[in-house]
């Protein structure tokens, strides 16, 4: 854990050339009745996930959207990216300051109004709001909301699904991994390029997220990648189930996160 319950973050990124040179947010404070989300903390995972964000491969999914003769109706749109559990918002936030008007950012996480009213606030400093819409949204029910973020008021389309989907330590609770699940299918689109991106602390260990993985091909979903990165950003490793099996403790396992990617399975896709 990072930082707290109504503390204020600065971010700054480490690998990108281009602005913005700080992301400053405020940690969320959630009522005492979702107190179980874990969302009033600012996670390692999460600045994970914004370190990297070059290797969601954001450019080469914008060429493939200029270039698109698939969706002939979709091409030169803006790329359209979700985030799921996103928290204070970090990597949501740092995709819309990167990428401005090429891409439409839906930040979505839980429908508590401490943690939305919050989730909004931090959007709104960071002036992304052009570009990034947030969504109280809970997993497993109509996405609807989440489809037509940025046109409330249109009938949500197969199109208006996401190219991208991010979201960071939301895979600690197996009990959530089914509706996670139902949420994904239901917002990614299906086509070759698109992808899942989920970086998850170690917290419950790697058991619980082998249970995730194990729900992927009931799902129409494969693997496209899996390993473990270092706190520190610079150093990774191949994911290895038994890991902690065979001596790790557990300060060792809490400096790692996992990071996967997902994309749909080729009898699943649509386009």
């Amino acid at each position: 854990m990072l930082s707290s319950a109504g503390a204020t973050f600065v971010y700054t990124p480490t690998s990108s050339p281009r602005p913005p040179t700080q992301i400053v947010v405020k940690v969320p404070d959630t009522s005492a009745n979702n107190w179980s989300l874990h969302a009033s903390s600012l996670w390692t995972s999460s600045i994970s996930l914004a370190d990297h964000i070059d290797d969601v491969h954001i450019p080469e999914l914008l060429q493939l959207e200029v270039a698109s003769v698939q969706v002939p109706e979709r091409s030169g749109h803006p790329l359209r990216v979700l985030e799921l559990g996103a928290g204070a918002g970090i990597p949501a936030i740092y995709v819309a300051a990167l990428y401005g008007a090429e891409v439409q950012v839906t930040a979505s996480d839980y429908p508590d109004p401490g943690l939305i009213r919050t989730l909004e606030e931090n959007v709104k400093r960071n002036n992304v709001g052009n570009n990034c819409k947030v969504v109280p949204y809970a997993w497993g029910t109509d996405p609807t909301c989440l489809l037509r973020s940025f046109t409330p008021n249109a009938l949500a389309r197969d199109q208006d699904r996401f190219d991208l989907v991010l979201a960071a330590d939301t895979l600690w609770n197996a009990d959530s991994h089914r509706p996670f699940l139902e949420t994904l299918t239901a917002t990614l689109r299906r086509t070759t390029h698109a992808r899942v991106h989920l970086v998850a602390g170690l917290h419950t260990g790697r058991y619980t997220l082998r249970s995730f993985m194990d729900l992927l091909p009931s799902h129409g979903l494969d693997i496209d990648s899996l390993g473990e990165w270092n706190g520190d950003g610079r150093t990774s490793r191949e994911w290895y189930l038994h890991r902690g099996d065979e001596g790790e403790d557990e300060r060792e396992r809490r400096r790692w996160v996992l990071w996967m990617s997902l994309k749909w399975g080729a009898e699943q896709r649509q386009e």
